[in-house]
């Protein structure tokens, strides 16, 4: 059984980690590895002109998710679609007054959602959107084997049985985290070199639990992934959500807490939602 507080302090993690990592890799996203400067703190945006601390489309849709449980105190998946629609058409829980750094693929499966659909997608949508935002969804379907909820959610964006997969797989790493054990799932990369920082989401998982595995502390292993260049703002999103379940939030660098833009407003975001998530 789980203590009630170490499993907050991890729920935190995890979210706060999806955070940081956005944030963090946003800044030399689409560059090749080793291309950029190298990043220990934030710095601003060059592709999108934003501040240091700005978040991306990752931690938008996850406080979108968020946003849709606390609004209607349960899991609603068309709340939570529409959700989606309202951040590409209002901005709303972007960091900028408009939404930005959207794939192409959520562009064109959000459209299907005003279109009335709520699976989008196929079998070649295998980016790392689903991933990248799990967070919320695992938090609130946690302790349920059944992933129903997870696929849902990710099916919205990206309806691919192998995306499916990789939901489950990051799901089952989170959960051996979660109880304080890191994973036993390994890598299938051995070396920095072999790394794939595209942005497909087998990669994704498999670039984070790179960094994880080779390094030991939250922050360590976040200067690791975000470094990786590429779809870096991703990569460092879902590393942030593997090791925070791990390390729990008290790990997380405060000078990189301190620097997200309307900090005070998503911890109020964050913490509603656990009240209403964790029973």
């Amino acid at each position: 059984m789980i203590d009630r507080d170490d499993l907050l302090r991890r729920f935190r993690g995890m979210f706060w980690g999806l955070v940081v990592g956005d944030c963090l890799g946003s800044p030399i996203q689409f560059s090749d590895k080793d291309r950029h400067v190298h990043v220990t703190d934030m710095l601003p945006c060059p592709f999108f002109h934003t501040p240091p601390g700005y978040w991306t489309d990752d931690s938008a849709m996850a406080f979108c998710v968020a946003d849709s449980v606390v609004r209607c105190g349960k899991y609603d998946l068309q709340d939570i679609a529409n959700t989606f629609v309202k951040w590409l058409r209002k901005g709303y829980w972007s960091s900028l007054p408009e939404a930005f750094d959207i794939g192409g693929a959520t562009m064109i499966a959000i459209r299907g959602i005003e279109s009335g659909s709520l699976r989008n997608g196929d079998e070649d949508s295998q980016g790392n959107g689903s991933i990248m935002r799990l967070a919320p969804s695992y938090i609130l379907n946690f302790g349920n084997p059944d992933r129903t909820l997870l696929y849902e959610v990710g099916d919205l964006t990206h309806q691919s049985k192998r995306v499916r997969g990789v939901i489950c797989l990051m799901a089952d790493i989170c959960d051996e985290h979660m109880q304080g054990h890191p994973t036993v799932v390994q890598s299938m990369y051995e070396t920095r070199d072999e790394v794939d920082n595209s942005g497909w989401a087998v990669s994704t998982l498999q670039a984070a639990l790179w960094a994880f595995q080779t390094t030991k502390t939250f922050e360590d292993g976040m200067i690791e992934a975000v470094n990786l260049g590429g779809d870096s703002d991703s990569i460092g999103a879902v590393y942030g959500q593997i090791a925070g379940a791990y390390y729990g939030f008290e790990a997380i660098p405060e000078r990189w807490l301190s620097a997200i833009k309307d900090r005070e407003k998503v911890s109020e975001l964050i913490e509603s939602f656990l009240k209403v998530a964790v029973i």
